[in-house]
């Protein structure tokens, strides 16, 4: 076996400054290559690509939330025990409005949609705040869901994608930088027999002029910085009355990503938090 880090785990604990110690440390993580967090209040942990992290880098990374949190060490994992972890240890079944959201090691579950996802390292199984705000407004917003074209940037495991198809949309597609995170919401769209949902490599740089207000759509549960750097793309490929889906971002972000939509014309209808976590719905004006 190959026992290579593939990935590092960071943990650490709360100092007790404040209440808000590991929603701080991880809003400064956010703007690192982690992939995924799985924190609670005293508690944080966070996951990066070995090939994403240099010793320099922890450095910076230890000497940035030291402020906040203690006792910081960093695990290797590599990528063969991936999946045995989170079947051992962190992937329990979760259910979000009619969604119910399992492994294949689960019992099947009799809720409305049950979405199965293959447990390996890619962000995505409904557990970070991010994930379960974005399960709630596409349930939430079923009945527009319903025959839509549907575009979700950092589709992750493809969850979010595998939720719309299975609201009824029309056409789906999950856009994913990492290579092996495509192979993984491949299997995954597989595995739930979903048939209107296409994943691809790439980023923005996909969406051609052929796109232009396409889509009814837009999902992006992404870090701030790509959602500030596309959000432009995101109106231009969406429809005049369609429905922007944010997330990713923490409190301290949405001025910004606010007064990015005011730009564009997008008016806010809602805005919730989950573990720290905000979500957006924008909806874009109707010329």
């Amino acid at each position: 076996m190959n026992n290579t880090p593939y990935y590092f785990e960071l943990r650490a604990r709360a100092k007790g400054i404040s209440p808000d110690d590991i929603d701080i440390a991880t809003a400064f993580l956010s703007s690192y290559e982690f992939d995924s967090f799985d924190s609670d209040d005293q508690n944080l942990r966070a996951f990066i690509k070995a090939g994403s992290l240099t010793e320099a880098l922890k450095g910076e990374i230890e000497s940035l939330i030291s402020i906040y949190v203690e006792d910081i060490e960093w695990l290797e994992h590599p990528y063969e025990n991936w999946n045995q972890k989170w079947e051992e240890n962190y992937f329990q079944p979760l259910n979000v409005g009619s969604f119910h959201v399992r492994a294949p090691f689960h019992p099947v579950s009799e809720k409305k949609h049950v979405i199965t996802i293959e447990p390996r390292m890619s962000f995505g199984t409904g557990h970070h705040g991010t994930t379960q705000l974005m399960l709630s407004y596409l349930d939430s917003y079923d009945a527009r869901i319903k025959g839509s074209k549907v575009l979700d940037m950092g589709t992750g495991t493809g969850i979010l994608a595998i939720a719309a198809e299975m609201l009824g949309a029309e056409e789906v597609w999950g856009i994913e930088i990492d290579d092996w995170v495509v192979e993984n919401a491949e299997d995954n769209v597989k595995i739930n027999n979903c048939e209107k949902t296409k994943v691809s490599c790439g980023t923005a740089e996909l969406l051609n002029q052929n796109h232009n207000n396409y889509f009814d759509v837009v999902i992006a549960n992404i870090h701030r910085e790509v959602i500030l750097a596309d959000m432009q793309e995101y109106d231009r490929v969406l429809k005049p009355g369609g429905i922007m889906f944010i997330s990713g971002l923490q409190e301290s972000d949405i001025p910004l990503v606010d007064a990015q939509a005011e730009k564009l014309l997008l008016k806010k209808e809602l805005q919730k938090s989950q573990d720290g976590w905000q979500g957006l719905v924008y909806i874009k004006a109707i010329a």
